[in-house]
């Protein structure tokens, strides 16, 4: 059993790793609910909202 917890340890490290890569990429951001997005849109895909603003450096 010591193995499969250590194999989900590791697992969640990289995913973790691989989510805060991906937000270091986003160059928008819904305001509303902070989605953070890759291109600019019209409206947030996950809240509908119009408020996808450019992040800033």
């Amino acid at each position: 059993m010591s193995l499969f917890n250590d194999i989900g340890r590791k697992v969640e490290a990289l995913k973790q790793e691989v989510e805060k890569a991906s937000d270091d990429e986003a160059t928008h951001q819904c305001s509303e609910c902070e989605t953070r997005l890759y291109t600019d849109h019209d409206e947030c895909p996950d809240c509908g909202s119009t408020a996808v603003l450019p992040l800033s450096d």
